[in-house]
């Protein structure tokens, strides 16, 4: 039906072409202006990809960073792990792990068995710090480094609040280390899933939702060792590079402990939306070792 459209469109500017040069050139600017108008802009596209992240739906998530025939194929495949029996050994260690989270004295009892190593580990974490340190420097400066050159110099300009992060942040920290338990024990409870078998009763949308409630926690989480996520998504600007018919490449570039953090993405168009190249990629190797098996 587009097709059609399309192809009348561009019969009626050829008969009035005939006609009327003038009329003409007029009506194929405008032609072309609306052709672009529906092209989704990446900039805004990618920006609202910030905005879930902050809200924490991860559904909205996957299905803004997955197209959808690969998203079917996600789907398809969950579907069919639902559908392989459960063998006793899978239930038994399901049911005894997440009881131990979502017991009423989960926490207490993680903390009877990290506390010790919290207190083995502390004498060293100044030692540790520095030799952590000096490998990044290290890997900064070397060449043979996986890094590239963009990501080594978004890498640099952030080293000095890193730096500072990592001495001023308490990561042995008991009270820490309890907070962050009760946040996962409590986002666990909250999914309501006892079992295995309660699991395997989820949609693929269902589990998404449930996962969600465990994004939110795990963001809480960091920032109560001073990483702020939705600070950091809240800084995302976004620069429109080059837009080419169904390829765009754009900059990000977000703040990241006071630094600016720069980074170039390849865009293709498909379906309606934009997404990252490298990752449509993945998803088709992905897509062909499914329809292998």
């Amino acid at each position: 039906m587009k097709s059609s459209r399309l192809s009348m469109s561009l019969l009626f500017v050829g008969v009035i072409s005939a006609v009327n040069p003038v009329f003409a050139q007029e009506s194929l600017t405008q032609a072309s202006r609306s052709v672009s108008q529906s092209v989704p802009d990446p900039a805004v596209q990618i920006r609202d990809l910030a905005r879930v992240l902050r809200s924490n739906d991860l559904a909205a998530l996957v299905r803004a960073v997955v197209p959808p025939s690969h998203l079917q194929l996600m789907r398809q495949s969950y579907e069919l792990q639902r559908l392989k029996p459960i063998t006793p050994a899978e239930r038994s260690k399901f049911s005894e792990g997440i009881a131990k989270l979502t017991d009423a004295n989960a926490v207490d009892t993680f903390m009877l068995e990290i506390e010790p190593k919290l207190v083995e580990a502390r004498p060293k974490a100044a030692g540790a710090l520095l030799i952590g340190i000096g490998a990044l420097q290290m890997a900064l400066a070397s060449d043979d480094s996986e890094f590239t050159a963009e990501q080594r110099a978004a890498l640099q300009s952030a080293l000095p609040g890193i730096q500072k992060w990592a001495a001023e942040t308490d990561f042995l920290s008991s009270i820490f280390m309890r907070q962050a338990l009760s946040l996962l024990a409590d986002a666990a409870r909250n999914t309501g899933v006892r079992s295995i078998d309660e699991l395997k009763m989820l949609s693929f949308e269902q589990a998404l939702n449930k996962a969600g409630t465990l994004l939110a926690a795990s963001k809480q989480v960091l920032y109560i060792y001073g990483l702020d996520i939705n600070a950091i998504a809240d800084s995302l600007q976004v620069q429109v590079l080059e837009q080419q018919g169904k390829s765009a490449r754009v900059r990000t570039t977000i703040t990241l402990f006071d630094a600016p953090i720069s980074s170039e993405l390849d865009l293709v168009l498909l379906e309606g939306r934009w997404y990252s190249k490298a990752s449509v990629a993945k998803l088709s190797t992905h897509a062909k070792q499914i329809a292998r098996n």
